[in-house]
């Protein structure tokens, strides 16, 4: 693993990795809305080669692999073993489908695929111009990447609201540098458009996508539990006393009760869908 990028791999095969490998159903069901458009917006073809960064639990490398057919082939790639396992068992008996663990910024690829794909799995590199300069070789001519990510954390309602509720009773952290890597280092559109010009691909463009992000389809506690567990929110209890625990419960449950409906909660996400191609 390159050491710029050591902080992250140690992350993702620590509590955090464990952790979203655990929630795997409950995380695809939350952001399977942002999946079904980054999909669309792929549009993948019957027999097409794709390389999927930051695979994770295996969610976009198993729709991709259905997009693009038995002829086709799909490599996910991630730093994180525990969520990899998680995909492996997922995609038993798929043949078209591989998983390699590794840092996609530095693994040496070849020019096999049409299509570089990720949701929400490109922010998290120390030099991205570096990163996507890398992901640039494993395109032949005419490829293209398509990714989603986030914007700003405060456009974000399903972050800004409960993180800001359970904040009241929890030490917050400090505010991470625009440009450092996390979720929402391409925030700034300009800097999204930057990094894949300096990594010398073409054809940029960045869309807004807002979506539904689901917080639970099981009532309030579930959804109270969902962000104590993933996401930006979950911080905040890393180190935190019984007593501010309980506190900060009983402030996410107020926060998010209005938004209940039936037993489904829902706050609105915003990101940026991303499309670029290598020169022909």
């Amino acid at each position: 693993m390159a050491p710029a990028n050591a902080d992250q791999v140690t992350c993702w095969n620590g509590p955090t990795g464990e952790r979203w490998a655990r929630e795997q159903a409950a995380i695809d069901r939350a952001f399977a809305a942002l999946t079904a458009r980054l999909l669309a917006f792929a549009a993948l073809k019957p027999g097409e080669h794709v390389l999927d960064v930051g695979c994770g639990c295996g969610v976009t490398t198993l729709a991709a692999v259905d997009a693009v057919g038995p002829t086709g082939a799909v490599l996910g790639i991630d730093v994180s073993a525990p969520m990899l396992a998680r995909a492996r068992d997922r995609s038993a008996g798929r043949p078209n489908i591989a998983y390699v663990e590794g840092d996609a910024s530095t693994r040496v690829f070849e020019a096999t695929c049409e299509v570089v794909l990720s949701r929400l799995g490109v922010m998290f590199f120390r030099d991205p111009v570096a990163a996507f300069a890398n992901l640039r070789t494993a395109l032949g001519p005419g490829g293209r990447v398509a990714f989603l990510c986030w914007r700003p954390a405060a456009d974000n309602e399903w972050v800004r609201l409960p993180y800001d509720a359970a904040a009241q009773h929890l030490p917050a952290e400090p505010a991470a540098a625009p440009d450092e890597p996390g979720p929402f280092a391409f925030g700034d559109r300009a800097r999204v458009e930057g990094i894949l010009a300096g990594a010398g691909f073409t054809s940029v463009a960045v869309t807004p996508l807002d979506a539904e992000i689901v917080l639970s389809e099981e009532g309030l506690d579930a959804a109270v539990q969902f962000v104590m567990t993933v996401g930006p929110t979950s911080h905040l209890f890393r180190e935190s006393t019984d007593d501010a625990t309980a506190r900060a419960r009983r402030a996410l449950q107020a926060a998010l009760r209005p938004r209940l409906r039936g037993e489904r909660l829902t706050l609105a996400g915003a990101t940026w869908l991303v499309r670029a191609q290598t020169n022909s």
